[in-house]
């Protein structure tokens, strides 16, 4: 899809307006020399109070973070870099394994991509333009400007324009979106189906404003900041 951007830099902004999503995968680093990078993940956070964030992977049975220590706080959410220092304020072994730290007064931000991207699984179909009997595929990362899709069949080569079909919901009603998409790039090489990246084309005002909507308010839905 052809949403990125060059990195445009942005004033500093606040956690909230970053809508997090459990789970966003951050890296931590403990601000001094040689120090290594901890992976973890955001669960939540409290406006002016703190922010949970737990180990990942082979080490989520530990933190190793030590209470007290400034840290190096890293992310993306999908369409934002994020980077922001602050002191461990405390650490726990239960239930699970976290450490709180103190919630930033600012966050450092780079817009690396113009449209929020919504991971997914939307049902769809698509056919070449102007061809009957579409194909059923699925929608597995959403924005207002595009889609990657998993299709069972070989679609075409890059380029190719297919009109599209899937239903998002509207103030509680669902609607059937009818959209031309163009293919960007696919992941297999032969004949075959796949992960397909495409471009929306020539979207009308009206369906665009119902694409930001949709994208927005599951985004929001799923963010965790919790307002004192």
């Amino acid at each position: 899809m052809s949403d990125d951007l060059n990195g445009a830099e942005l004033p500093e902004t606040s956690l909230k307006t970053l809508r997090l999503r459990p789970g966003i995968v951050l890296n931590i680093q403990r601000m001094r020399e040689g120090a290594p990078v901890i992976g973890a993940k955001f669960i939540a956070a409290i406006e002016g109070k703190g922010v949970m964030l737990t180990p990942s992977g082979m080490e989520s049975h530990k933190t190793d973070i030590i209470i007290g220590d400034e840290y190096l706080i890293q992310g993306f959410t999908g369409q934002t870099d994020f980077s922001f220092t602050a002191p461990v304020l405390n650490v726990f072994t239960a239930p699970f394994a976290h450490a709180l730290v103190a919630y930033p007064a600012a966050v450092k931000a780079k817009q690396v991509r113009k449209s929020m991207r919504m991971k997914t699984a939307l049902p769809a179909t698509i056919s070449p333009r102007g061809q009957e009997n579409p194909i059923e595929v699925s929608i597995v990362d959403l924005s207002a400007d595009g889609a990657m899709i998993s299709s069972p069949n070989f679609l075409g080569g890059v380029g190719s324009l297919f009109d599209m079909a899937f239903p998002i919901e509207f103030d509680d009603v669902q609607t059937n979106l009818n959209i031309v998409a163009k293919l960007r790039h696919r992941t297999s090489t032969d004949n075959e189906g796949g992960r397909i990246g495409l471009s929306f084309e020539n979207v009308s005002r009206e369906h665009k404003l119902l694409l930001n909507y949709f994208v927005s308010r599951i985004t929001e839905e799923n963010s965790f900041i919790i307002e004192p």
